[in-house]
């Protein structure tokens, strides 16, 4: 195998077959860079989305008592989950 070979210069099949060789990748990792950035972590988001799957009735039970609070099904959701941790924090699961 060639020591001295152009990884640049090389297509994705030649790449592929000089690392499956055992080609050494030590002038790719010193030349590389940090990538783009992917957007925000869920550590730096407000708000996650999530599903929960819940029977019809419940779900018209939540919609009826949310009536035209701003919050809605999901407002009165968050409540219930912020009371519940409260009331069971410190506990493990």
């Amino acid at each position: 195998m060639t020591t001295n070979r152009d990884l640049h210069s090389m297509n994705r099949d030649d790449l592929v077959a000089y690392f499956n060789a055992g080609g050494d990748v030590s002038d790719l990792l010193r030349e590389a860079t940090t990538g783009p950035d992917l957007g925000p972590t869920p550590e730096t988001i407000p708000m996650i989305v999530t599903g929960v799957r819940l029977p019809s009735e419940v779900v018209r039970q939540l919609d009826q008592l949310a009536g035209n609070d701003k919050g809605g099904r999901s407002g009165l959701i968050r409540q219930a989950i912020d009371e519940f941790l409260e009331r069971h924090a410190g506990e493990a699961a």
